[in-house]
């Protein structure tokens, strides 16, 4: 049953849904004409920048791709991929990375080879307005001059995060609102999910935790009427078990979460929201790096089960897994960065094709002890975007896979996938070189393994230079062989976010 006293959605998730983004109003001038040029953003001698441009068409496919190398036998299903892709529509182009509307990519694995299907996610901001054919919503760094105002935050959605495939259900994610169901088939929207218990409309992260017996943990961020953190509990058939809604003060920009056994645990930076601040969401967002991050640790009997713990300031989007020991220590890991550079600055200039430095998320672990102690080790490693064996989440793991750097070029933008063995404290990568730019690659399971590290790891990789984009596969026992395959589109793809792997859906 759900605690209706903990759960009364129905009445504010409109107002927390979208994390207190409200109409913006014109932008200076200055920063319009940089962002809102139909021009802007075209024409860059930088290649690289062709993972900034929107695809050549809202529909994407090719029933078989170019492959180098062989296709492991064991691999067939569906890998599928969502990110902002709709960044310069009707004239406008977005100043922000992550103000694009989705595109999600479905790579399809058979005994014929790789087939793609890429789709722009046709949600209701973007049907109206393309009908319009001009932008009418509020989005999440770009100012939009003479925006609609919003009747409920998912007027805003963009879809355009990440991809979850539970209970048989394909849902692309946001943050500031619902998930979107799509058709496994065609990729069509089929609407907002609804997960029950008066949650219409309220804030779904992008990243939710999937328990080995099919349970799923989920958070949400909402700023107003007041600060807020919504948790779920959703049973592996997809069934809303409970949820509770948490007063929190100086929220802040959160993007993932830790599960272990039986505890989560949501790092919050002191990247605050101030109301009075900006025009646009991230705008009114303030380092205050004096209120250092905190880590609100829940159990997972009992919402009202929680305990707050003080962090040294820092700004992370990623966490690869977390676990407990005997004694009831935590453990979990996080990418962190010194601050919130990439987001506030880096991915504005990027839309412009100015790849300038900046902070580099480290892969960085954490210990809290029972007595409220706090163990850090910054391994001073550059990485983003890790991945464990799926079914180790929330136990302890040996083995992390990131995409990193070189030292050439930025060194936020990956060029390596890395391999580390936390036990043995062994790493070994692949450079996919200067003319690459690698993408998340997730670990799909061998169907007969038993170790560890029995599996692929799958992912995009933009070749810049040849203005294409391909599918790589790695042997994750042995990365820096390099790929056992690759499948090469004729054409590029938008660089993205997040992806997940059904096995056997083709």
């Amino acid at each position: 049953m759900i605690n209706r006293r903990t759960f009364v959605l129905g009445s504010v998730a409109g107002a927390m849904g979208a994390a207190g983004m409200t109409s913006i109003s014109a932008a200076t001038s200055d920063f319009a004409f940089r962002t809102g040029s139909a021009d802007s953003g075209r024409g860059l001698g930088d290649s690289r920048s062709l993972g900034w441009q929107p695809p050549r068409l809202d529909q994407l496919d090719c029933g078989r791709m170019e492959m180098d190398g062989k296709l492991p036998d064991g691999l067939r299903g569906v890998f599928h991929r969502n990110g902002p892709a709709g960044h310069h529509r009707h004239g406008f182009r977005y100043g922000h990375w992550f103000d694009g509307d989705g595109m999600v990519q479905a790579f399809r694995f058979s005994d014929s080879g790789v087939a793609h299907q890429g789709r722009m996610i046709m949600t209701p901001k973007l049907r109206d307005e393309d009908a319009a054919r001009r932008r009418l919503y509020p989005v999440f760094a770009t100012p939009v001059v003479d925006s609609v105002p919003l009747r409920t935050p998912d007027d805003m959605n963009s879809a355009n995060i990440s991809i979850l495939d539970h209970h048989g259900e394909l849902m692309a994610l946001w943050e500031g609102g619902s998930a979107s169901r799509l058709d496994r088939d065609t990729l069509e929207w089929k609407g907002f999910k609804d997960w029950g218990g008066g949650s219409r409309g309220a804030p779904f992260t992008a990243h939710p935790k999937v328990d080995r017996d099919g349970t799923l943990w989920a958070f949400g961020i909402a700023i107003r009427p007041k600060p807020t953190l919504v948790l779920y509990h959703i049973a592996s058939t997809g069934r809303l078990v409970k949820a509770a809604v948490l007063p929190v003060e100086s929220l802040g920009m959160v993007h993932d979460f830790v599960v272990t056994d039986r505890h989560l645990v949501i790092v919050i930076p002191p990247f605050v929201y101030r109301e009075d601040r900006g025009e646009t969401f991230l705008d009114a967002h303030v380092w205050e790096p004096k209120r250092g991050s905190r880590a609100l640790v829940v159990s997972k009997n009992d919402f009202d089960d929680r305990r707050w713990v003080q962090l040294p300031a820092g700004f992370g989007f990623h966490h690869g897994n977390g676990w407990e020991e005997p004694d009831g220590t935590i453990r979990f890991d996080h990418c962190l960065s010194a601050d919130p550079a990439l987001v506030n600055d880096v991915f504005r200039r990027v839309m412009d094709g100015d790849f300038r430095p900046t902070s580099p998320p480290t892969y960085t672990r954490f210990a809290i002890r029972t007595d409220g102690s706090v163990e850090i080790m910054d391994s001073g490693r550059v990485a983003e975007f890790p991945q464990i064996l799926p079914s180790l989440a929330g136990r302890r793991n040996r083995f992390v896979y990131t995409l990193g750097t070189t030292g050439h070029g930025p060194v936020w933008l990956p060029r390596t996938l890395v391999r580390q063995d936390l036990d043995g404290g062994s790493v070994e990568s692949f450079d996919f070189g200067e003319d690459q730019i690698p993408e998340e690659h997730v670990f799909v399971p061998f169907p007969e393994g038993t170790a560890e590290d029995d599996g692929w790891l799958v992912g995009p990789v933009l070749a810049h230079r040849r203005g294409v984009s391909g599918i790589t596969v790695f042997d994750a026992r042995r990365i820096a062989d390099g790929p056992v395959a690759t499948a090469w589109l004729p054409y590029p793809l938008p660089l993205g976010f997040h992806g997940s792997f059904s096995a056997d859906r083709v």
